[in-house]
């Protein structure tokens, strides 16, 4: 065995490094990839979800909208339910899987995650109905603990020392991941009208026009679970395992079974939720959960939003400019946690920096109005409504730089690292709930204010910019600090 799969021998020089003290490279690199994933899955759909909701006529015919065909006013109310479809499923079983990972080990958790959104992003393009669509995104929800998961295992690389380090790249990949998947969907959905010398007379890709960019991005997931297989090493002090994933025994010491951590997180130590759930834990689960519905609720709006005619409120672009502008955020936000989340968190204490992330949210929000206004006066996007655009698309980035302090927050919540897989899953779930719930109402708010004309159009954002006072609030509750008990 090589020196570099030795475990690191002390807690404190613990910098995600072997025993010789070379970085733990492909472990994290691999965990960082993996981030990266599922975003580009679920982001990829983001430029045309709008168009399919009414576009395939057995997806019209199957909902029953034939009559609201062309009523670009109604489209909010099925983008809302395919959206929420993902997360509402998830949020079933993502604390299932965190608790199994704690049994069983995070690798085999994050493989069946990676395969079933491999299978579910390649179902949704298959999909030629309203229903397919919606079990096509259920299935995603019901195989995916990743997040949590992940989260666990670089809480188990991670201590006081380097917690920020290992934390502060993960919004990085997402944002990584949020950038390709749009550019992915707006250009290459619809390739027989967008690529007509190549895929005009083929009746299969007129069939299915959404498919293309769904398989490029199943590639992805696809790739982190064959890396998985390969390279990616436990965490989790021997687990037990089953059949080709035989129980891990101390004396067993390879590349696929040495932990990486100096006291790494026993296996199946079993805790009652109860005990789990401190003031700390709550308060920071209760934190996510807003910073969750928020800001998927702004995530939905924004494509929708931009989608809209200007006279119902919207900016009236199509798919392919939806997809460079949401891939512009994607950067912009990747280069802002890559920039300054480490700073700000020297600057400032964490909690301080997520406070901040969620008061941003009043200018996010109240940028949707304000363009429109602009765009009705002259039919068109003018000058004032590019800048405002871009200012949005820029602030977004210290949205980005929250998630990664949360996920700080959360980790050092945990009243132990053997719960860590607990907590990230009760906290991945109550999330969850919020983005399921966050989709449907959104998007079904933004089409009641534009066909009912509450408040000129602008009800949505006056509901949603209440919830972030709310949540601005609740930050100012949320400790700071490390963990309490590292080792158990």
């Amino acid at each position: 065995m090589s020196s570099s799969d030795e475990p690191c021998t002390n807690l404190e020089e613990n910098r995600l490094c072997g025993s010789n003290g070379a970085p733990h490279v492909i472990p994290i690199a691999i965990l960082w990839y993996l981030q990266l994933c599922e975003p580009i899955a679920n982001t990829v759909i983001y430029p045309f979800v709008n168009e399919v909701s009414i576009a395939l006529p057995n997806v019209t015919r199957s909902v029953h909208i034939a009559n609201d065909r062309g009523d670009d006013r109604r489209v909010g109310y099925y983008v809302g339910i395919i959206e929420s479809t993902f997360f509402l499923t998830e949020c079933l079983c993502v604390l299932q899987w965190g608790r199994l990972s704690d049994v069983i080990g995070r690798r085999p958790v994050i493989c069946v995650g990676l395969l079933g959104v491999t299978i579910s992003i390649t179902c949704f393009g298959l999909s030629q109905t309203f229903g397919t669509l919606i079990l096509s995104r259920s299935l995603a929800g019901l195989t995916n603990g990743n997040i949590g998961v992940i989260k666990s295992a670089i809480g188990e690389l991670a201590d006081s020392t380097n917690i920020v380090e290992a934390f502060q790249y993960m919004p990085l990949c997402w944002n990584i991941g949020e950038t390709i998947g749009p550019l992915i969907g707006g250009y290459l959905s619809n390739p027989s009208q967008r690529f007509p010398k190549t895929f005009e007379d083929s009746v299969f890709w007129r069939t299915y026009p959404y498919l293309l960019p769904c398989l490029v991005a199943a590639l992805f997931p696809l790739s982190g679970f064959i890396l998985s297989i390969m390279f990616l090493r436990e965490t989790v002090v021997h687990p037990w395992r089953w059949g080709g994933w035989s129980k891990v025994g101390r004396s067993k010491r390879n590349p696929e079974s040495t932990p990486l951590l100096p006291n790494p997180a026993p296996a199946h130590r079993s805790a009652s939720l109860r005990s789990i759930l401190t003031k700390r834990v709550i308060i920071s689960v209760a934190n996510y959960c807003l910073l969750a519905l928020i800001s998927i609720a702004y995530s939905v709006l924004q494509p929708l939003f931009l989608s809209t005619p200007i006279q119902h409120g919207g900016l009236s672009l199509d798919p392919t400019r939806i997809g460079y502008i949401l891939a512009v955020q994607g950067v912009l936000g990747a280069l802002s946690v890559l920039m300054f989340s480490a700073r700000l968190q020297q600057i400032f204490r964490v909690n301080t920096v997520f406070s901040m992330a969620m008061a941003v949210f009043v200018v996010l929000l109240g940028a949707f109005p304000v363009m429109n206004a602009f765009a009705r006066v002259e039919d068109r996007i003018s000058w004032q409504v590019w800048f405002i655009l871009a200012i949005q698309l820029l602030l977004f980035g210290l949205v980005e730089i929250g998630y990664g302090c949360m996920y700080i927050l959360v980790t050092n919540a945990s009243p132990s690292r053997a719960d860590l897989g607990t907590v990230n899953g009760l906290a991945q779930t109550a999330s969850s709930m919020m983005r399921a719930i966050g989709p449907a109402s959104s998007t079904a708010l933004f089409a009641l204010s534009v066909e009912k004309d509450l408040m000129g159009g602008r009800l949505v954002f006056a509901i949603l910019l209440m919830v972030v006072v709310l949540g601005v609030g609740l930050s100012f509750l949320q400790e700071d600090g490390p963990m309490e008990e590292n080792v158990e």
